[in-house]
Formats: C-alpha cells, sequence, structure tokens
C-alpha cells in the first residue's frame, strides 16, 4: 500500500491555484449543460460519498504516524490517522481537492488529489521531521530524484556523479562513493565494492592521469600512490557502451550545467573521458573531497 502513490509537497498557494482551476471549469461546464430541456440526470450508479484509503508515514524512518490531521480543505472534512498510520478519508466530489496532512512535531504536508470515481488506488504520503533536512533532489528536463540521505557530497553533486548514477545507462555497481572506501589502506579496494578502477584511462578531477605502472612487488602501487581512499569522495567507472551521452543536468541549489561553471567544466571533462572509451575499453572517473 505504501507504494502505491506518493504525494507532492508544494507551497500551498500553488497548490490552491491548481485546485480552483480544476475545480471551477468543470462545474462551470456542468452548469451549462444542465440548463437545457435535455439536460442529463446524474448517474445513480455512482455513489455520493465514497471513501479513499490514506496512510501518512515517517520519512525517515518509514513508521507509520498516529494522530496525524488530514483534513479536505475543499469540503473542510478532517479525519485522524490510528496506529497503523491510516484513515479513512471520505469524498464528497469528483473534481479534485487540496488535503492538509499535520502531525506534531513533523513539516505540514499538502497536495492536491485527483477524485474522480476511477479514483480508488490508496494514498501513501510521509511526513519529515522537523530539525532534519530533505535530500538532495536532482532535476532533468520533467524528473525529478530524490536522493539518498548520504548522497550529499558537495564535490559529487557539482560534478553530477549522483545524476548518472540514477539515469545513466551503467549499472549502480560502476558508481562507488567514498564512504564506502574510509578505513581502507588502497584506492582500489573499491573493487570490493563495485567495479575496479581502469588504470589504463583515468581521470582525477576531470584530468586524465597517467597512473604509474605495477610491477607486483608492493601494494602501494598504480593509482594508490598517487590518490588515498580517505581522500576520494566517489568513483565511477564505466565500460564501453555505458557513458551518459548528455551530461548537462540541474541539481537542486546547486544551478545547471554550462560551460562557463565548475560544473560545466565538470561536464566537459566527462565528454572527454567518453571519447577515450574506443581505445582503452574502459574508464574511471575519480572526485576528490575537497
Amino acid at each position: 500500500m505504501r507504494h502505491a502513490m506518493r504525494l507532492v509537497i508544494a507551497p500551498l498557494s500553488a497548490v490552491l491555484a491548481a485546485a480552483a482551476l480544476v475545480l471551477v471549469a468543470p462545474r462551470a461546464a456542468h452548469a451549462q449543460a444542465g440548463s437545457g430541456p435535455a439536460a442529463a440526470k446524474p448517474d445513480s450508479a455512482h455513489p455520493t460519498v465514497r471513501v479513499r484509503l490514506i496512510g501518512v508515514f515517517d520519512e525517515q524512518s518509514g513508521d507509520p504516524i498516529e494522530n496525524a490531521d488530514i483534513r479536505d480543505m475543499i469540503s473542510g472534512f478532517t479525519v485522524r490517522t490510528t496506529k497503523t498510520g491510516t484513515a479513512a478519508l471520505f469524498l464528497m466530489d469528483t473534481t479534485g481537492t487540496v488535503l492538509t496532512i499535520k502531525k506534531l512535531g513533523y513539516h505540514q504536508a499538502i497536495a492536491a488529489i485527483t477524485t474522480a470515481y476511477t479514483d480508488t488506488t490508496p494514498i501513501t504520503t510521509t511526513l519529515l521531521r522537523m530539525g532534519e533536512s530533505l535530500a538532495p533532489v536532482i532535476i532533468a528536463g520533467d524528473r525529478a530524484i530524490r536522493l539518498g540521505k548520504n548522497d550529499t557530497i558537495s564535490t559529487l553533486l557539482k560534478n553530477g556523479f549522483y545524476e548518472r548514477r540514477e539515469m545513466g545507462a551503467a549499472p549502480r555497481t560502476a558508481f562507488v562513493s567514498g564512504d564506502k572506501l574510509q578505513g581502507l589502506m588502497l584506492a582500489t579496494d573499491a573493487r570490493f565494492f563495485g567495479r575496479g578502477i581502469c588504470e589504463s584511462n583515468v581521470y582525477i578531477d576531470g584530468m586524465r592521469i597517467a597512473a604509474p605502472h605495477r610491477t607486483g612487488r608492493f601494494l602501494n602501487e598504480g593509482i594508490d600512490q598517487l590518490v588515498q581512499p580517505s581522500d576520494i569522495a566517489g568513483i565511477e567507472t564505466y565500460t564501453f557502451g555505458e557513458m551518459p551521452e548528455n551530461v548537462a543536468h540541474t541539481v537542486d541549489g546547486a544551478g545547471s550545467m554550462d560551460g562557463s561553471t565548475g560544473a560545466g567544466l565538470a561536464a566537459n571533462s566527462v565528454l572527454s573521458a567518453a571519447g577515450t572509451l574506443a581505445g582503452t575499453g574502459c574508464v574511471s572517473l575519480i572526485w576528490l573531497r575537497n
């Protein structure tokens, strides 16, 4: 039930304006249609009052939230969630409505929902505790992806690491974040968490680097002579055909990539790395912590 539908939190003014457009137009059309002598009678097969199930859960823990107040701002009807975080919401209109979800100690959520006779899927939403911050949001075209609570490294956000991980052609094993490398002795131990580093074709902070030759006599050879695990913010390793063609992106709070910004320079380095794949078969991009 919890994955049936996700409510979108939005400013109250914007939600009310959208709801007003949804409500006014259908009702005006209904009034015109009902003014003539051949006006259609209401469909008695559909009930006047319907019940829709709604669930409210904690954003971080996923636990159900008891005693959350859910108010239909159009009808004024209010319900309160039970111990299971659920409540039965009575709907008396088919033209859409706006809900507010409140609970002491949580940020309020506001959402517009559709209420047609065919809208029977249970609704699921989450509330964020006061004092907690939302995870970053990636916006690409008409898609918005919320990242995990640990996906907050500014270097990786700026350089598009998370977006390529979430929306690119490469599998998630191609991406290793630096938090997994803490406590390790060698950068090449990243292979235990995903793919090994392509030392024959490696970029560090956008610059192609020739890794020292390995003799096999020492552990600290190759790329391990240049970077320490504690210095790494993230590693992404691609094989032929996986490199993203379009690296332009927008990260919430960071702006969009263009050639005049640091993010734009990172995008150019990714394109440069893509051009080296044909002769090497793989490429690794290593991003260092600032």
